[in-house]
């Protein structure tokens, strides 16, 4: 070993050295921490940038977790219970390890709950055992059937318990195993504490609550879910004679099971295609306590959204039964404050350690074996995921600040050490060491940074719960889980060698510098600044212009940018916008230093600077000032992106509610309805005085002149004042013009549309264009359209029939349950009705969705069935009057066709048939293409009032003149997949085709409706009264809409929290930097300043002096800033769309965004920003200026 390291090993262990150091501290600290008062403005800048640096990195980390938590809590929160008990095997007469007895269970939970991760166990008797791990490949998990709803008898004839598939529900969560509903019978345990409080959070306000086990035992309590409640018509305090279910006998594959082994009915699952025997069991006399908003179907090992009683309302032996069949699980409550959410892996960590000891567990002296299912860590499977995708964005999109944060910690690490430069210099003179001054100044440095780190690292913890509590840019909603983030110590570890170890490397490197130079070098205050990289700067700039170019092309066209290769287009949107952000701030800096020259060329004539125009001459060419420059820059630049996308982002999201919604609630009933109805209707469900205003968007079908196919929505008037428009919607830019345009005759097309059509706008000549046309524009011309109206002439009637067939039709009509007739429902998702005995004549259903709908003794009377899909459906025993052409590329495969009637005029073998049962109730196959057609003899319900007869189809062709306005996109509240190859019409056409008594006793089964008296809580409530209400299916309501976009931040889950919190920093960072830098500056210019005032200058021109050169600075650098900003905004633009787009690929979504991310810029903001540092610039300025000319002339001159 050298004498060297001998030396140093014999420094670092010597306990004289660490005495010595001990004894020394307080004096150190003390010394330190006057010298920081002394000079305050050094000790400033390093706390600024140290406790800027440290609260936004360990933000930064502290979002992560704080997501993780968000994200963990409310996933959960999905679930009633956390985990399960089921028996190790399932249960056989003879074996082990299993009791029916339902006390030991209950002694099972409460051993359960005696562990401090549990707080509430019950009974449940519902879905059969896993009784294995649920993996990739293990399919056997899947197979446990629960308790499945058969039927519900009531003696109140007006409910409706015998609508067919009632209780048909698609578990869409997990392989099902029979789309059916199910029953959970649960134990006096869940009726209060734990499990009580989660499952009475989704009782629905004045309908019901969550009583005690003693009430619902003895008033024979249910609990149903809402679309039960809705479509059955039923009610809280509904008493109900019977409730049916079955329970799994016995399950086997397809093939090994036959009937006289199944005491039941044998039914086969839904994807696995096992058997299973199922038996029935009934409870009487039950009522109705709750209806329940169901909950997002989760974890799979549960039954989702089941109907809720208690068990006890069964019998022993019914109880015993469903126990050896293996329907019995303990349902448990984990306790979630003591869930570790620092990261998924600590969560997952401690629930493999619980799930661990959980299967080595024995109960009942070890007469009962157990298998632990553990359902928190299924939903963590998913959030790694996401979350790992949703974090990467995030932390890319805080990229800018924490450069920000970093560049202002070194540039206030270098104010201040530049400031010891003579200080060290002058100890150096009067003999002190190296080693000393080094520690003088680390130890200082040290202080300080520490007291700044603690500081930002304190603030940061404190500020996370509020950032992800962002619904909007600057917006705040109270969340609906605890945050309590807690940093690892790794990195806890990493914030600190980020800042506070950043600073003292930075320090020791600058120190050693000083010590380095000769005496007189260190006394004069030079300082030689690299030779900066141009030539980087400018291709930097460069490239993320053209991201920034090309995302402003696609905004304005709407077409495509400048870059035509996906590839490279992709990867400039990605890494464009920091190149631009960095290369555009460290060039435009030099200019904005620059900014006294370009002020005084504008305003060198002006009285205020006559005196002073020659010191202004040689301004804007020193280090210092282009630092200052460079920081307004990068923080304003900021401050407008943050703000533009902020904004712009908030507005994205209520945009894309109004798209959804269209106004305030949009309600779907069950039957066709009125506006007057509807608008009844909703008044008398709510409690509160209200006014509502209901629109529906019926269609049409036209044909242009060149005979060009065009379907067509209809703008009914008043749609301006119902309906929540915005630009992108509707031609050009101003909403009432367009609507003006509409009402006065005008017609729009999709681009697609538009594009048939050879119209102005669709691309066809050029790029589409967003233009308003009108009448004396190029673009604008008047086209005719034709709506043809088909009737059916009756002819050959039969001259010895005493029936009158107009009176046999509407006697037949009176015969029909619902009445869907003189409907536009052309397009509309049908799927899994039920249509029976539903009269449809002159219904439009042309490209509608019916597949599997039950529509069994309907009326298809001059239907246009057109293109519409029926594969699967129930059509037994219908009656067909209608056109050949009129069920043109119709899809019936697999269709019942069984007993259908029709008047002689369709082949049924040109249609596409496969795989169809006949109406002779033969097969169709390769031999059998149902040659013999519909059936010759009429329906049982139409054979009393049949005539035989044939028709003749009399089209009559009604016509009318529009003029064309433009392109649209949409009409809020109307489905988009279509939208491009539709028109949209005025209401006066639409009465010129089909005559005014069809519009004024207009019906449909949707409609929007704007509701004037309501808050956004009220709206909600009236969203689920509407939806319980059995008139109709469901409606949706704009906040719930808004509240879960912004949940997921427009794009991604936190984003509009991050602009708020970038908002915030570059804010702050802007005018902390121009209060603390400045003093560091013009302390800098102390000797200059005073050379002025010794040649005569008077305090006024010197302080007008200094007031223009640095505010010139500052404002014209800030202007540059605001302008690069905007760049960023445009440029950011094409990374949302790239990670948009991979959001919506890798989360499965598959969802394209509809609203056009088109900037908004918030210039009032951004203005009091920069109103904000120029006055703390002025204030600054005049009190630093003023000290200066204060100073003792002679002391400042001579440098001391």
């Amino acid at each position: 070993m050298s004498s060297f390291e001998t030396s140093w090993t014999s420094w670092l262990f010597s306990p004289y050295v660490w005495k010595k150091r001990l004894l020394d501290l307080p004096d150190n600290l003390r010394i330190a921490a006057l010298t920081s008062w002394r000079d305050k403005e050094r000790g400033l800048a390093v706390f600024a940038g140290v406790f800027l640096a440290s609260l936004v990195i360990t933000l930064v980390l502290i979002y992560g977790v704080g997501l993780s938590q968000a994200f963990l809590e409310e996933s959960i929160e999905q679930t009633v219970f956390d985990s399960k008990i089921e028996f190790k095997s399932a249960p056989e007469q003879g074996a082990t390890g299993w009791t029916n007895d339902t006390t030991v269970l209950q002694q099972m939970c409460d051993e359960v709950i005696l562990r401090e991760e549990f707080n509430d166990c019950t009974l449940v008797l519902g879905k059969s055992g896993l009784h294995s791990e649920i993996s990739w490949g293990n399919d056997a998990a899947f197979y446990a059937s629960p308790l499945f709803m058969e039927s519900i008898e009531s003696s109140n004839v007006d409910k409706k318990w015998n609508t067919e598939d009632l209780w048909a529900y698609e578990y869409t969560t997990g392989p099902p195993v029979v789309n059916v509903r199910a029953i959970s019978f649960l134990g006096p345990e869940a009726f209060d504490g734990v499990l009580a409080e989660r499952l009475s959070e989704n009782i629905i306000y004045e309908m019901g609550e969550w009583k005690t086990h003693e009430e619902v035992n003895n008033q024979r309590g249910i609990y149903i879910p809402l679309d039960i409640a809705s479509a059955a018509g039923a009610e809280v305090g509904d008493n109900l004679n019977s409730l049916t279910f079955t329970y799994t006998y016995e399950r086997s594959l397809p093939g090994a099971m036959e009937e006289e082994d199944c005491p039941g009915e044998i039914i086969e699952g839904e994807e696995y295609r096992l058997m299973y025997c199922q038996v029935k069991m009934k409870l009487d006399n039950v009522t109705i306590l709750g209806i329940y908003e169901p909950w997002p179907q989760g974890n799979p090992v549960l039954a989702a959204n089941p109907i809720y009683t208690t068990w006890t309302l069964l019998s022993e032996e019914q109880q015993i039964t469903l126990i050896d069949k293996d329907h019995v699980y303990l349902g448990i409550t984990v306790d979630r404050s003591l869930l570790p959410t620092s990261s998924i892996s600590a969560s997952e960590n401690w629930l493999d350690a619980i799930s661990n000891d959980m299967q080595k567990q024995t109960y009942d002296d070890g007469n009962v074996k157990i298998f632990y299912v553990d359902i928190i860590s299924g939903t963590i499977l998913w959030l790694e995921f996401v979350l790992g995708f949703v974090q990467v964005f995030d932390y890319i999109l805080m990229i800018p600040v924490v450069i920000l944060s970093l560049y202002l910690l070194i540039y206030g690490l270098e104010l201040s050490l530049e400031q010891r430069r003579r200080e060290i210099s002058i100890h150096r003179s009067i003999g002190a060491t190296a080693d000393k001054l080094k520690g003088m100044v680390l130890f200082e440095l040290f202080v300080i940074s520490s007291v700044a780190w603690v500081g930002g690292y304190i603030l940061a913890f404190f500020s996370v719960p509020i950032i992800l509590s962002s619904v909007g840019f600057m917006q705040f909603e109270s969340l609906d889980v605890d945050i309590n983030p807690i940093l690892s110590f790794g990195s806890t570890l990493f914030t600190i060698l980020a800042t506070l170890g950043l600073a003292l490397l930075f320090g020791r490197s600058r120190t050693k510098t000083f010590l380095e130079m000769e005496i007189d070098e260190g006394v004069k205050k030079t300082a030689q600044a690299g030779k900066p990289r141009t030539w980087l700067h400018v291709i930097m700039l460069f490239i993320g212009t053209l991201g920034a170019i090309d995302t402003y092309q696609e905004l304005s066209t709407g077409g495509s940018g400048i870059i035509s290769n996906w590839f490279l287009g992709g990867l400039i949107n990605i890494f464009g916008p920091f190149m631009l952000w960095i290369g555009g701030a460290l060039l435009l800096s030099r200019l904005g230093a620059y900014g006294p020259k370009i002020m005084l060329f504008f305003f060198k004539r002006t009285p205020l600077l006559a005196d002073v125009k020659r010191g202004l001459q040689n301004t804007g060419s020193s280090e210092s000032t282009t630092r200052l420059s460079l920081i307004m820059l990068l923080t304003l630049s900021i401050v407008t992106l943050a703000a533009v996308q902020g904004y712009t982002g908030s507005l994205v999201d209520e945009r894309t509610a109004d798209l959804q919604v269209g106004s305030d609630i949009k309600i779907y009933s069950t039957e066709p309805m009125t506006s007057l109805e509807i608008e009844e209707a909703v008044v008398n469900l709510s409690s509160k005085d209200i006014t509502a205003n209901a629109l529906t968007v019926p269609m049409i079908s036209l044909e242009s002149e060149d005979g060009t196919d065009a379907n067509a929505y209809v703008l009914m008037n008043g749609s301006e004042n119902i309906l929540k428009w915005f630009p992108q919607a509707i031609p050009g830019k101003d909403i009432s013009e367009a609507i003006t345009a509409y009402e006065a005759g005008g017609f729009s097309a999709g681009p697609d549309m538009a594009f048939s059509l050879d119209l102005e706008g669709s691309g066809r000549f050029g790029d589409s264009t967003d233009e308003l046309y009108k009448e004396e524009d190029k673009g604008s011309e008047v086209m005719n359209f034709t709506w043809e109206k088909t009737d059916i002439i009756l002819r050959n009637i039969d001259p010895n029939s005493t029936i009158d067939p107009q009176e046999a039709l509407e006697e037949y009509i009176e015969l029909m349950e619902r009445n869907w007739s003189n409907l536009d429902l052309s397009g509309q998702d049908l799927t899994n009705r039920n249509f029976t005995r539903t009269d449809f004549s002159n219904t439009n259903l042309s490209g509608a969705n019916l597949a599997n709908v039950d529509l069994s003794e309907s009326l298809f009377f001059n239907v246009n069935l057109r293109g519409a899909n029926l594969s699967g459906a129930n059509l037994t025993n219908v009656v067909i009057g209608m056109s050949p052409q009129n069920m043109e590329n119709i899809d019936l495969t697999n269709a019942n066709l069984i007993g259908a009637f029709e008047y002689g005029v369709i082949d049924l073998s040109n249609l596409s048939i496969q795989g169809v049962i006949c109406p002779d109730g033969t097969a169709q196959n390769e031999t059998n293409n149902c040659v013999t057609g519909f059936s010759e003899d009429p329906t049982p319900l139409l054979a009393p009032m049949f005539f035989p007869a044939s028709f003749d189809i009399q089209i009559t062709p009604y016509e009318t003149s529009i003029r064309y306005i433009g392109i649209h996109e949409f009409i809020p509240g109307v489905a988009t997949n279509e939208m491009n190859n539709y028109l949209i019409i005025n209401e006066q056409a639409y009465r010129n085709l089909v005559g005014n008594q069809e519009v004024d006793n207009l019906r449909a089964t949707t409609w929007i409706v704007d509701i004037d008296g309501l808050n956004n809580d009220e709206l909600q409530v009236l969203a689920l009264l509407i939806a319980a209400d059995s008139r109709f299916e469901g409606a949706d309501d704009w906040e719930t809409s808004h509240e879960n976009v912004e949940r997921n931040g427009g794009i991604i889950f936190g984003t509009q929290g991050l602009f708020t919190l970038q908002y915030i920093v570059a804010s702050a960072a802007a005018i902390a930097s121009a209060f603390v830098f400045l003093s560091l500056v013009l302390n800098q210019k102390k000797k200059e300043l005073a050379i002025l005032q010794a040649i005569g200058a008077s305090p006024n021109q010197i302080i007008r002096l200094v007031l223009f050169e640095i505010l010139s600075i500052v404002f014209f650098s800030m202007i540059l800033g605001i302008i690069l900003g905007m760049g960023l905004s445009l440029a950011f633009n094409g990374f949302f769309n790239i990670f948009g787009f991979l959001f919506q690929l890798f989360s499965g979504t598959g969802e394209e965004a509809v609203i056009s991310r088109i900037l908004q810029w918030p210039w009032w903001v951004i203005t009091q920003v920069t109103l904000g540092v120029m006055t703390v610039v002025v204030i600054a300025l005049v009190l630093t200026t003023r000290r200066a000319l204060r100073a003792d002339l002679a002391v400042v001159l001579k440098g001391e």
